[in-house]
């Protein structure tokens, strides 16, 4: 497996926002979004580097840092080919996992070991073409997981993007039927110069009409307003 950092921190996303977390971040990914926070996850050149790690070896530094709720992240988690093995492994530890993918790869094997999938398919201001929303992955996500197993986590930059977002939940009407936990985030570099503010623009869109059939909910990254892009924390 090609592990790039395994530390501790808190979790500064989605429904687990503040909870104590031991991060696994991956090398690689399948796509290359303009505003990726995380582009050495994926790049030499932006300082990326890797170990190559057994899923053995990956568990016993996951235990020696002790906290219960684990994230598997990248990059990409799906890319890689041992993340069964692992998420068998930890299980048997007695972690909580949660992988964070963009919901572009269906892994089947891995699906019914992991106990929330954080999803999150990219809308235009992370880029454009067929591999950045892939419509047949999204539902077989869907239709495979439990309500519980799952939360929705959408970037959202600009009008653009919230128009995009609700043709995507009307394509799917497993997130209305469902009422599925959707998450909307500002986009961080956007956001920076003045983060509440960032936060009240997303607020007034729920308050539409349109948002009262959802199960959404406005919610920042925790970890960009404490350390800003710091890593490792």
């Amino acid at each position: 497996m090609l592990v790039m950092e395994i530390y501790r921190s808190i979790q500064g996303e989605g429904s687990l926002i503040g909870v104590p977390t031991t991060f696994v971040r991956f090398f690689a990914c399948n796509l290359r979004c303009s505003w990726c926070d995380t582009k050495y996850s994926w790049s030499v050149r932006e300082g990326g580097s890797w170990e190559t790690l057994s899923p053995q070896t990956v568990a016993e530094r996951v235990a020696a840092l002790g906290a219960r709720h684990v994230v598997l992240t990248g990059g990409e988690p799906t890319l890689q080919k041992e993340l069964p093995q692992l998420a068998t492994l930890l299980k048997a530890q007695g972690h909580h996992l949660t992988v964070e993918t963009n919901a572009t790869i269906f892994p089947a094997l891995a699906l019914p070991l992991i106990d929330l999938w954080s999803l999150s398919p990219k809308l235009p201001s992370a880029g454009s073409g067929a591999n950045y929303l892939r419509h047949p992955i999204i539902e077989q996500f869907l239709h495979s997981l439990a309500p519980t197993q799952q939360q929705w986590k959408f970037v959202v930059r600009d009008d653009h993007d919230e128009q995009a977002l609700r043709t995507l939940l009307e394509a799917h009407p497993l997130f209305r039927e469902r009422r599925l936990p959707i998450i909307l985030q500002p986009e961080g570099d956007a956001a920076l110069p003045d983060y509440p503010a960032a936060l009240a623009w997303l607020a007034e869109r729920v308050r539409d009409p349109f948002w009262d059939h959802y199960n959404v909910r406005v919610l920042p990254q925790l970890h960009v307003l404490i350390w800003g892009r710091r890593r490792l924390v």
